[in-house]
Parts: C-alpha cells; sequence; structure tokens
C-alpha cells in the first residue's frame, strides 16, 4: 500500500520570475516604448516573445542596467 503524498508548503512552489511588458520597461527607464523594441531587436536587452509581444524579466532588466553603467 502507498503511503499518501505529505502535503506541499509555500516552501515547494518555484518562484516563477516576473515579466514586464515593453510598456512598463519603457515606464521603469523613462524612454520611448520604440526606445525598448530597438534595444531588443539589437540583442542588448533580451526579452521573450510570447505571441506578438515581448516580456522582460526582472532579472533581464537588471543585468541591461548593471551592463550599461557609466
Amino acid at each position: 500500500m502507498e503511503e499518501p503524498m505529505p502535503e506541499k508548503t509555500g516552501d515547494d512552489i518555484i518562484s516563477a520570475p516576473i515579466f514586464y511588458t515593453t510598456d512598463q520597461v519603457a515606464d521603469i527607464l523613462h524612454v520611448h516604448i520604440k526606445t525598448v523594441r530597438e534595444l531588443i531587436k539589437a540583442k542588448k536587452l533580451k526579452a521573450v516573445k510570447i505571441g506578438n509581444e515581448y516580456r522582460i524579466t526582472g532579472e533581464q532588466l537588471r543585468r541591461f542596467a548593471e551592463e550599461n553603467e557609466t
């Protein structure tokens, strides 16, 4: 006879990355949305394309900021 599965706690849940839209990233960086799209196309800002929309993780946004510090 199999033992019952233990109940899952909040610690067992894998944390999913936070995704931002190009509009949100433009607001965060205080730039035009076209600038965000150009950065993605130039591969300076990594993004995931879901359907017709790009999504940028908080981690990728942080890396972009670090790589472009002056």
